[in-house]
């Protein structure tokens, strides 16, 4: 009987936990002791790390080309190979994804998988999944599943519900499977640990988003769900909403043992979860029918014991998660990390907190100050040189074949545990916007635009701003909102000028601008009810990542993208155009 199944018949939960804490709990602390000693010695580790993956691969071919054989110190890793991104890395990865192996590793490597993201074109990046990159993976998740469970005892004998991304997303020239890194981990994840989830991981792959929800639903809706994973606030706030949208005819599904005809399920996936469906639970139904009747809803917070809920904080997404306590109640949340298709790059030590140390014993990385990356002669740190404070971009060696690859992502160290730093995720490279020399980043857009929501009560959980600049005016950011979201012209203009005073507090090229006059205050852009729900659905069908993936940007550079719309009315200082 794992930890996070069922408690046995006749043990109550709170047994349960009394258990864990006598026999799991000291075991648990034992490994984060381990833990926190390693981080004493992150650069150490690093420096190994490194030296482990030029070995390893140096009979590759990007190897020989690279002269790894001739490499001593990281110096020499330097000079020999450049910092790269993913067309410097693309005919060495299409190599192995037709089976040559030996293009960035060594014969004795064995590649599971490919896991697959997208970039602004939508055009599909691979990463090979190999066998030592899974087992380093899964070192980061298990000391952040650790520390969680250290934290939080009384999700033992509960579920977990975790929200994955498609597995099946198509195949290699080699045969080899092509999917989103959660669903490829949990794919390969050990059968015991499988059986503490509330819901299967084939559930990723329902094509169709809403009955992909509704059969999340109905499996977790009759288990006791402790702690839930997904990747951002709104993939929680969805679920919760299909929860109680459609809690007759949920209540009636698990009270009759069936599946709603309207839920269009693969027929394999039909026959692997019959079993459970089929279950009558008429009582767990009455149960649920006495929480309609008390509070007129039916959400997580009411009908799950809910110990903790993990999903992204912070960056430019963060701000949807303010939201959830309306759902789950005061649930505590912990981030889930700086993770992407390249690995698990941070694990996050506390609740309520965007920020995570460094894992230091898996990849090993590099950090440009930002925004000298994009100079050519910019200063190249280890993990031990950064100042807390400080922005970086994220170069990073893997396990997976890709060698002082930049990420495009840019955090701040915000402090140290021993030599590992700190650090919080702010936003993509390219999520900032210059029209004026401003240098407004997508992460200060967030901020701004989150803490206009909060002080004026306002039901944002989606928005994105973009740089308008028209012939003969003053250039300024338009923020897209529905129409909802900002009903009365005056509110609009209370928020225009509160996101603009949070731009020129958090950003001093930006006050510098608006005060000279070449940047105007802030316009409110309104758009249909529906329109990001129509957006988002063409989103994800253009670009294949699945609705558990999608993260809304906050700010789009791109000054024609405004163009895609039709909006409603603009909202100024003053007046409405």
């Amino acid at each position: 009987m794992s930890l996070f199944s069922f408690a046995p018949e006749g043990i109550s939960r709170s047994a349960m936990t009394a258990v864990a804490k006598m026999a799991a709990i000291p075991f648990y602390q034992r490994k984060l002791r381990r833990f926190e000693a390693m981080l004493a010695k992150g650069h150490q580790f690093q420096r190994r790390s490194l030296f482990e993956k030029i070995r390893n691969n140096a009979e590759s071919d990007f190897g020989k080309v690279h002269g790894f054989d001739r490499i001593q110190t990281v110096e020499d890793f330097r000079r020999n190979v450049p910092i790269s991104n993913y067309e410097y890395m693309a005919p060495y990865i299409a190599e192995v994804s037709r089976g040559r192996t030996e293009a960035l590793f060594s014969p004795k490597e064995e590649i599971l998988a490919f896991a697959c993201t997208t970039g602004t074109t939508g055009q599909p990046k691979l990463n090979p999944v190999t066998r030592t990159w899974l087992n380093e993976y899964r070192r980061s998740l298990e000391i952040w599943g650790v520390k969680a469970i250290v934290e939080h005892p009384e999700m033992i004998g509960t579920r977990v519900l975790q929200l994955l991304g498609p597995a099946n997303l198509g195949t290699t020239p080699s045969g080899l499977p092509i999917g989103m890194v959660s669903a490829i981990a949990a794919r390969f994840q050990n059968r015991v640990y499988q059986s503490f989830y509330a819901i299967p991981s084939e559930v990723a792959d329902v094509p169709d988003s809403f009955s992909k929800y509704y059969l999340t639903m109905r499996l977790a809706m009759a288990s006791q769900v402790g702690f839930i994973i997904a990747i951002t606030p709104a993939n929680l706030i969805r679920l919760a909403e299909v929860g109680n949208e459609f809690r007759e005819q949920l209540i009636r599904d698990i009270h009759d043992g069936t599946l709603w005809s309207r839920a269009d399920i693969p027929r394999e996936l039909h026959q692997r979860v019959a079993r459970t469906i089929g279950r009558k639970q008429p009582e767990r139904a009455r149960t649920l029918q006495k929480i309609i009747e008390r509070t007129g809803t039916l959400y997580p917070k009411d009908y799950w014991p809910l110990s903790l809920i993990s999903c992204w904080l912070g960056g430019t997404i963060g701000y949807q998660a303010r939201d959830l306590s309306r759902y789950y109640g005061e649930t505590p949340t912990r981030d889930l990390g700086l993770v992407s298709t390249e690995g698990r790059h941070t694990i996050p030590l506390h609740d309520n907190r965007a920020e995570g140390v460094l894992a230091v014993d898996g990849a090993y990385y590099e950090f440009i100050p930002f925004p000298e990356n994009a100079s050519s002669d910019a200063r190249v740190l280890e993990c031990h040189e950064l100042e807390p404070g400080e922005q970086y971009s994220v170069v990073m060696t893997t396990s997976s074949g890709l060698y002082r690859y930049e990420i495009g992502d840019i955090v701040q160290c915000t402090g140290y545990v021993g030599q590992a730093p700190v650090l919080q995720f702010l936003h993509k490279v390219g999520q900032y916007s210059d029209m004026e020399g401003e240098k407004v980043s997508g992460y200060q857009m967030a901020e701004a635009v989150e803490t206009a929501a909060r002080e004026l009560s306002l039901p944002l959980d989606c928005f994105t701003a973009v740089p308008v600049r028209d012939e003969g005016e003053v250039p300024y950011y338009a923020v897209l909102v529905e129409r909802n979201v900002i009903e009365e012209a005056s509110t609009g203009q209370r928020f225009i000028q509160i996101v603009d005073r949070e731009l020129i507090r958090q950003n001093v090229m930006y006050a510098g601008k608006r005060h000279d006059g070449y940047i105007d205050s802030p316009r409110v852009v309104r758009l249909a009810p529906g329109t990001w729900t129509a957006y988002k659905a063409t989103e994800i069908y253009r670009t294949k990542v699945g609705d558990s993936q999608y993260k809304q940007a906050a700010l789009v550079s791109d000054t024609t993208w405004l163009g895609r719309f039709q909006p409603l009315d603009t909202l100024r200082l003053e007046t409405v155009v």
